[in-house]
């Protein structure tokens, strides 16, 4: 089943659902946001071949400007369950998730918009282009991941802060 709650960790084992899941919503974004989407990517850990990943699917939604973002169509989004993140604060991105549960805040999809082929989108497209291509890479990855979701099962800031120093470190080695 898709969805994590608020502040839960929680990994499935690999699903090829994931993959058919991001192209349903890719297809139900197109017509929300319309041409202000230059190219869209599935990436976080359910785009990683053969690892456990939290049942959320991320998606890198590529834009020429950002400060365009306002053409997104919010009220649409909003009415197809996705918000708008505002205290997600990184510099070259905004973020909106959506929820299929409102009381648990139980997101299903996350929306990372940045500028297209600007930094962040080459960072995040790379590490996923290089966990496929580099198998023992990827498995030591969900090792980490696993032995996290079991230190912090109800802290997901401090499973996403260890988790990102792995990350940080297979794109800094790799530049």
């Amino acid at each position: 089943m898709l969805g994590v709650n608020k502040g839960e960790v929680k990994l499935d084992p690999p699903s090829e659902d994931w993959k058919n899941l991001f192209q349903i919503e890719q297809k139900l974004l197109h017509t929300i946001t319309g041409a202000d989407i230059v190219d869209m990517q599935h990436i976080g850990s359910t785009s990683i071949q053969h690892i456990s990943a939290k049942p959320i699917i991320d998606m890198l939604i590529g834009v020429n400007d950002l400060k365009r973002i306002e053409h997104f169509g919010r009220t649409k989004l909003k009415n197809h369950g996705y918000y708008h993140l505002s205290k997600v604060r990184v510099e070259g991105k905004e973020v909106f998730a959506k929820f299929s549960n409102m009381e648990k805040l139980t997101k299903t999809h996350i929306l990372h918009v940045v500028k297209y082929q600007g930094p962040l989108w080459n960072q995040l497209t790379y590490f996923r282009d290089y966990m496929n291509a580099n198998r023992e890479k990827a498995k030591e990855y969900e090792a980490l991941k696993q032995e996290l979701a079991w230190k912090y099962p109800n802290d997901e800031r401090s499973y996403t802060m260890e988790k990102k120093k792995f990350v940080d470190r297979i794109i800094r080695d790799l530049q």
